[in-house]
C-alpha cells in the first residue's frame, strides 16, 4: 500500500537488521554501512502554505501526489520577501475581527539574530484489513535547529535554517555516522511579514548524498509551517478568527486551516490552528506490480503556537490524524479488498533548555 511504502520501510528494515545481528556469528557481520531505504518521509501530511519547492527541498506529495498541495495558500514568496500576489495571506478570510484594540499583526525579524529550536516529529501508523488490525508502528525524528534571518525587509525576510544535530532513536549503530554527518546542513526559505512561508530549500552539497538525507530533509522541509503563523492583512484583536478555505474545485484536495488568536501580549501571541483535510475518492493507476486502487483520505489536526513577533515561533505543539481508505481488486481472486490506515503525526517545536 502507498502509505506503508512512504513511512515504514525504514522502521521494518532496522527492526529486521537488529534481529539478524543477534543470530549471525560475529565473524559474518559486515562493516559496510547498512543501506537505508530512501522512501521514509516525516511530516508528509503537515499542510503547507507555501508552494512546492524546487531544487533539493524534498517533500513527499502523499498518495501519488494526491496531497501535494494540501493546505497550500499558493506559490512561494519570491526572493525579495514579497508575498506572491493572490497567494498565501491574500486568500485568508477573517471571520471574526476580535476585541479592541485591533491591529494588523506582522513579523519584524532582526537580521543575523540566531534562534535555536528543537523539532521532534513522531509518526505512527495502524492498518486493518479483513477485520484484522496490525499493531501500530512508530518512528521519531528529533532535530536541533538554528534559524537566522539573513536578509530582512519590511515586507519579509530570507531565513537560513541549519541542522545542528539529528537523532532517530531505535536506529542501529551503523546509522550513527550518517546522522552525525548531517550536522551543519543548511538551507534557506522566504517568509513574508505576515507569515506566508515557502519550503526550506537545500543546496546540492556532498551531505545530500547521505542515505539519511532524504527522510531528514523531508521532515525539515515543511518546518516553516511551525516556525511562523499566517496572519491576515486586516486588523485583528484577541478572539479573532481567520481561515484559509478549501479550493472550489470539487475534484481537488479539500483542506481548511482555521486560526484563533487566543492571547495577545505587547510582543507576542498564542494562536490555535485547526486543520481539516479531505481527498475525494479517486482512482490510482496500477504501478510496481500493484493493482489499480481507489484512495480516499480525511484528516484532522490541532496545533497551538506560542510566538513573538520578532522571533520565529518559540513553541508549537500539536497532532494530525489522517485516515485512508484504500480499495483494490485482488488480481488472483477478483475480489475487492479494503485496507484502512490510520496515521498520526505529532509535532513539537520548542526552545532548548538553557
Amino acid at each position: 500500500m502507498p502509505r506503508v511504502q512512504a513511512l515504514f520501510p525504514l522502521v521494518l528494515a532496522f527492526a529486521f537488521l537488529a534481529g539478524c545481528d543477534k543470530d549471525k556469528p560475529k565473524e559474518e557481520k559486515k562493516s559496510e554501512p547498512t543501506p537505508v531505504p530512501s522512501d521514509l518521509v516525516f511530516n508528509d501530511f503537515l499542510p503547507q502554505n507555501g508552494g512546492s519547492g524546487n531544487g533539493l527541498g524534498v517533500r513527499d506529495a502523499g498518495i501519488d501526489g494526491a496531497l501535494a498541495n494540501v493546505g497550500t495558500g499558493g506559490g512561494e514568496a519570491p526572493a525579495t520577501g514579497e508575498p506572491t500576489p493572490g497567494a498565501g495571506p491574500e486568500k485568508l478570510t477573517v471571520t471574526e475581527a476580535g476585541a479592541d484594540p485591533k491591529a494588523v499583526r506582522k513579523y519584524a525579524f532582526v537580521a543575523n539574530r540566531v534562534d535555536k529550536r528543537t523539532l521532534s516529529i513522531t509518526q505512527s501508523m495502524a492498518q486493518s484489513m479483513g477485520g484484522q488490525t496490525s499493531p501500530a508502528k512508530e518512528q521519531t525524528l528529533k532535530i536541533a535547529l538554528e534559524v537566522t534571518p539573513k536578509l530582512v525587509k519590511p515586507t519579509g525576510a530570507t531565513m537560513e535554517l541549519k541542522l545542528q544535530k539529528v537523532e532517530m532513536p531505535g536506529l542501529p549503530p551503523q546509522a550513527a555516522p550518517m546522522l552525525a554527518a548531517l550536522g551543519g546542513l543548511a538551507g534557506t526559505f522566504e517568509t513574508s511579514s505576515r507569515g506566508d512561508a515557502s519550503e526550506v530549500q537545500f543546496a546540492g552539497t556532498q551531505q545530500m548524498q547521505n542515505q539519511l538525507a532524504e527522510p531528514v530533509i523531508a521532515g525539515v522541509s515543511q518546518a516553516t509551517q511551525l516556525l511562523v503563523v499566517q496572519f491576515p492583512d486586516a486588523p485583528i484583536g484577541v478572539g479573532a478568527k481567520w481561515e484559509l478555505p478549501p479550493t472550489k474545485d470539487p475534484n481537488a484536495e479539500q483542506s481548511t486551516k482555521r486560526f484563533t488568536l487566543k492571547e495577545l501580549t505587547a510582543d507576542g501571541a498564542i494562536v490555535e490552528a485547526e486543520i481539516e483535510i479531505k481527498v475525494p475518492k479517486r482512482q490510482q493507476p496500477a504501478q510496481r506490480g500493484q493493482p489499480a486502487m481507489t484512495v480516499e483520505v480525511d484528516g484532522k489536526g490541532k496545533y497551538t503556537y506560542a510566538l513573538k513577533f520578532d522571533h520565529v515561533t518559540t513553541k508549537v505543539e500539536g497532532e494530525l490524524t489522517v485516515n485512508e481508505k484504500i480499495e483494490a481488486v485482488d488480481p488472483r481472486s477478483g475480489q475487492k479488498q479494503q485496507v484502512m490506515q490510520v496515521q498520526k503525526s505529532k509535532h513539537l517545536l520548542e526552545s532548548p533548555a538553557k
